[in-house]
């Protein structure tokens, strides 16, 4: 009975067609533990982090952070991330001659991470998608920015969806 704890948690996400415009997705978790006991590191709230060059889900971009350290911002308090993105499809790249015929498109997001007595972690991301030869189009490039108490990171993550 020592080791137990009552943890509850919520999630909202939707993938919204946008016409002509493109897709918009997002993803707000948000939870907290009612006793804050004893509670064994593995049972903390851990949020999805990444410190490969390739995504760890690309069919699901909003479900992950890509510049946060693994286990760095894991609580065993309050906690609250969101994560929104919006593809363009070729909303914007299809109007820029001889781009268009490449057929890319451009994905533009934002990511946040809320914990108990930390300050607040941010990414903010912009990258290309639909990357490749004809039917094969399974390569994604994103350029991510990421602020954390004062401490700015950037990078470059590669995403593969092999499911397309």
């Amino acid at each position: 009975s020592e080791l137990h704890s009552d943890f509850l948690y919520a999630r909202l996400l939707q993938d919204v067609s946008l016409g002509n415009i493109g897709e918009f997705k997002y993803n707000i978790r948000a939870g907290f533990f009612l006793e804050k006991k004893d509670i064994p590191f593995i049972d903390y709230a851990h949020p999805n982090g990444n410190k490969l060059a390739i995504s760890p889900s690309y069919s699901n971009p909003t479900n992950h952070f890509n510049l946060l350290d693994y286990y760095t911002l894991s609580s065993n308090d309050k906690y609250a991330e969101m994560h929104v993105e919006h593809n363009f499809k070729g909303f914007l790249l299809g109007k820029i001659p001889l781009l268009n015929t490449l057929n890319f498109h451009l994905v533009a997001g934002a990511k946040g991470l809320f914990t108990g007595g930390n300050k607040p972690y941010t990414e903010y991301s912009l990258g290309i998608d639909n990357i490749g030869w004809g039917k094969w189009r399974f390569l994604r490039v994103d350029y991510v920015k990421s602020n954390f108490n004062g401490i700015k990171n950037d990078g470059f993550v590669i995403g593969i969806n092999l499911l397309n």
